[in-house]
């Protein structure tokens, strides 16, 4: 984490609920896909925005995706159990983005699921998700949004989405491995990633 990061005063729940919620009504009701994605974008917003949420906030680390947060996986969970965010399907990648990365459900799992089940992935653990907010969802960032001392993080997370939320997922790790390559040390998909070039 940089030195200069500062601790918000916004939880990293209610951070991953502005993640999925900040944007047009489009933006909102589509969520965003993979938690590979989301890991990314999270990781960004702290690097390149300096916001870290409060407590230990993510606590990125090394791994086989590069930058990953075993915390996510927790927070997702909650807020769906909490009924703020619901998970869908998402759509097959494109045919790119699977020739160029071959990201399987081993290189993404973090290093406690790893240990955890040894019987190896569920057979919908291939399918990538995508994440949205809900009515109650949207009802609770709506409040984060009107409360004016988030104004700076919310622009904050905007940025970071206009920037990177569209991009491809091959080319979202490009700029993450090339940029932060410490966070690479541990990847298993490295040469694969750096050895793309964008047009």
């Amino acid at each position: 984490m940089s030195s200069t990061s500062v601790r918000s005063a916004v939880s990293r729940r209610d951070l991953l609920l502005l993640l999925l919620g900040v944007g047009g009504p489009q933006s909102r009701a589509e969520g965003l896909g993979g938690i590979t994605r989301i890991q990314k974008l999270l990781f960004l917003l702290e690097k390149e925005e300096l916001v870290v949420p409060s407590g230990d906030g993510f606590t990125f680390e090394a791994y086989k995706a590069g930058p990953y947060s075993s915390k996510l996986y927790d927070d997702l969970e909650l807020l769906e159990n909490l009924g703020l965010i619901g998970r869908n399907i998402a759509a097959e990648g494109t045919e790119e983005e699977a020739a160029e990365i071959d990201l399987t459900f081993e290189c993404l799992i973090g290093p406690e699921q790893e240990k955890d089940d040894p019987t190896g992935p569920a057979a919908d653990a291939y399918e990538e998700h995508r994440f949205y907010l809900t009515g109650k969802g949207l009802h609770k960032v709506q409040s984060l949004l009107d409360d004016g001392k988030y104004k700076p993080l919310v622009d904050s997370v905007k940025k970071i989405r206009s920037r990177y939320a569209e991009h491809s997922l091959s080319d979202l790790l490009y700029h993450v491995y090339t940029k932060y390559p410490d966070m690479t040390s541990e990847s298993e998909i490295k040469e694969k990633v750096l050895r793309r070039r964008r047009p």
